[in-house]
């Protein structure tokens, strides 16, 4: 068989194998209006820790005491141990306030660029020119 064919055989398969990866990947300012921060003030009710982003769920109660779902995406688990999170960062009870972007088409989430814990320890979630906005 001729080597070049082989080659480039392979390379299209290779090609071909990693383009769903590509594709999936997304900006930020795609899925969530940048220009419209939201601040969340709940209690979380469950935590997804998995590749490639974190969701963090919480129950936000309104000032007419009726109580909304949100949904929160975070950056990716491997993005956020280096910013000091680990995985019993946030458990399902504790109180916090969401600081993010408001998604496009969903009201009821956003991505979080910061969570404040109840002791006033602030974990960040974006990048560093993210959090200058």
């Amino acid at each position: 068989m001729n080597f070049f064919r082989v080659h480039t055989t392979l390379v299209g398969v290779c090609l071909f194998a990693a383009s769903p990866a590509l594709l999936a990947h997304h900006s930020v300012g795609a899925e969530f209006d940048v220009d419209s921060t939201v601040n969340l003030e709940g209690t979380v009710t469950k935590v997804e820790w998995f590749n490639p982003h974190i969701w963090v769920y919480l129950s936000v109660e309104s000032s007419d005491g009726l109580s909304a779902e949100y949904q929160c995406e975070g950056s990716s688990p491997n993005s956020l141990r280096r910013r000091g999170w680990t995985r019993d960062s946030l458990r399902p009870g504790d109180r916090v306030v969401i600081t993010g972007l408001q998604a496009r088409l969903d009201p009821y989430t956003c991505y979080a660029r910061a969570v404040r814990l109840a002791d006033g320890t602030r974990l960040f979630s974006g990048s560093a020119s993210e959090l200058e906005r």
